[in-house]
């Protein structure tokens, strides 16, 4: 999770400071970091869904809202990068997005 968080809070403190993506020498291991960060996650998450056995073919609302969340973490980025205005929105909303994952994992609301 370091990983994801790291990489998108460095692409959008860049993105606020007036950076573009052509101009970022570091552009492929940000890009590296976040892709094995949601790898790991997707990865993970369902290495916890076999240990409790929670089915694959029926999941839970929560779970479908889980897998949402981390897909938006895996757009955003680029949408970060591409609008200065857009990250400084996204600067606050990716830390609520993780808090809501979080929430959903541990409450398991269905």
């Amino acid at each position: 999770m370091y990983l994801l968080f790291f990489s998108l809070g460095g692409v959008t403190l860049y993105s606020i400071n007036g950076g573009k993506k052509s101009e970022n020498k570091f552009k492929a291991f940000v890009a590296i970091f976040h892709g094995v960060g949601l790898v790991l996650l997707f990865v993970a998450g369902f290495g916890l869904m076999k240990f409790r056995d929670i089915s694959h073919s029926a999941l839970p609302v929560w779970i479908i809202a889980k897998i949402l969340i981390w897909l938006a973490f895996g757009g955003l980025l680029t949408l970060a990068y591409k609008n200065q205005k857009a990250a400084k929105v996204l600067w606050f909303v990716f830390p609520l997005l993780g808090l809501l994952a979080a929430y959903l994992a541990f409450y398991q609301p269905s």
